[in-house]
């Protein structure tokens, strides 16, 4: 019984240390690319830059990109896959549009050489601003930086539960419909047959 047990142990052991190797193997990026049609990624020479939000207080996993579902603080991570980007400078800079028209910068972090191809900050947003992230790279020396945007509004929350909740509501009416239609229906016929 103990030889059993021993190597029921160490066929666990295996196991256990298989997947940390596996796992560990495996590149760390902070977003699920969406595919070339993502509104959030630009593709720059060998390199690809993708921008995430996250609102972690409100949902621990959604992730965001043009638009946020609420106010209030939130992470911001661009990540850039491994070539040309992680060798040039980058700057990372939101600016915040009031309905008057006046532009602030709420973040600004000056261009530098992200080795590991993480750029990561907080930014505390308003419901009553536009705001429009813009990411500086410097891809040749004494050339002007291209700058990429990305735009991103504050949108009520419930916004994001009525297109399923107009879904949810349309369905249920047309239950109700039916099972009213089919009581009818139903009395009228129990009727004709009395």
């Amino acid at each position: 019984m103990n030889g059993t047990t021993q190597t029921g142990r160490g066929g666990t052991a295996l196991v256990v240390i298989g997947a940390v190797l596996l796992l560990s193997g495996m590149p760390a990026e902070a977003h699920r690319d969406r595919g070339p049609d993502d509104a959030c990624r630009r593709e720059i020479g060998t390199s690809l830059l993708h921008i995430t939000l996250y609102q972690t207080q409100f949902d621990p996993v959604a992730e965001y990109c043009e638009e946020v579902p609420r106010a209030g603080r939130a992470l911001m991570v661009v990540d850039v896959t491994p070539g040309q980007l992680r060798e040039v400078p980058l700057g990372l800079e939101i600016v915040a549009t009031t309905e008057s028209g006046q532009s602030q910068a709420v973040v600004s972090l000056p261009p530098r050489i992200y080795e590991r191809g993480v750029v990561n900050t907080e930014v505390v947003f308003a419901e009553d601003r536009e705001y429009v992230a813009r990411v500086m790279v410097e891809l040749e020396e004494g050339q002007t930086p291209q700058l990429l945007a990305f735009p991103i509004q504050v949108a009520a929350w419930y916004k994001a539960m009525m297109v399923p909740g107009l879904i949810i509501g349309g369905v249920l009416a047309g239950v109700v419909i039916s099972a009213i239609r089919y009581a009818i229906v139903s009395r009228q016929d129990g009727q004709a047959l009395a």
